[in-house]
């Protein structure tokens, strides 16, 4: 009975080591880092440029459909992200 559980201490402790020594564990991917692709940009920067340009979109369409007016808040956002991306490039 004593060696039963000798046993399973021992499998316990030695899946204990194994967790902390990270034996399974992979670090999560940097955001910051320059991923492989035809333009070298992080997750970050991609994110940040589709929203740009959805803005543009936004903007152009507003224009069109319901007068400057209107497009000219989504366009001084997209001129603010403009300048805004000096910090994230």
């Amino acid at each position: 009975m004593s060696s039963y559980r000798d046993e399973e201490q021992i499998n316990r402790v030695r899946h204990a080591r194994q967790v902390l020594a990270g034996d399974t564990v992979r670090p999560e991917p940097d955001p910051w880092m320059l991923g492989g692709g035809m333009l070298p940009l992080s997750p970050l920067q991609r994110n940040y440029l589709i929203a740009l340009v959805i803005l543009l979109v936004v903007g152009v369409l507003l224009s069109f459909l319901a007068g400057m007016p209107i497009a000219s808040i989504f366009l001084f956002v997209l001129a603010l992200g403009l300048i805004g991306a000096w910090l994230v490039f």
